[in-house]
């Protein structure tokens, strides 16, 4: 397996598997309210923050596998986006009110430890820019 090639798809697929985590609380809680609204615009950029880079990193992995850029200006630029995402990630979960977490109908508990699933699948975008860094530099 070449890394090289296996690593930005590795990019695409955790950053596909971000947006649907992120997307999965619209999807599954029938009745949310206005709570949702107020768990997404937490933080400075809140969860839009988190999607747009994702979307963009999307396009940065797919021209660095279709070498449309030479692939270690690519890497470069997906690891320091990667790690961005993750930091937005990060300051996204650590701001959402806990409070807001409860007003969630009985049947949505799950939402209590979403945002920590949004970091954990976020951390996979570094990771998998990092391993295709290591491959092309």
């Amino acid at each position: 397996m070449n890394l090289a090639e296996s690593a930005p798809a590795a990019g695409v697929a955790a950053c596909l598997a971000l947006l649907v985590v992120l997307a999965a609380p619209f999807l599954l809680i029938a009745d949310a309210g206005t709570g949702l609204g107020v768990y997404y615009a937490s933080g400075t950029v809140g969860a839009a923050g988190v999607a747009f880079l994702a979307i963009l990193l999307v396009v940065v992995f797919l021209s660095g596998r279709q070498e449309r850029r030479p692939a270690d200006t690519v890497a470069g630029v997906a690891l320091v986006a990667g790690v961005g995402l993750l930091a937005l990630a990060i300051a996204w979960a650590l701001a959402v009110d806990v409070q807001n977490l409860y007003s969630f109908p009985q049947s949505a508990t799950w939402i209590l430890w979403h945002r920590w699933l949004v970091v954990g699948v976020a951390a996979l975008v570094p990771l998998s820019a990092g391993a295709f860094a290591s491959a092309v530099v």
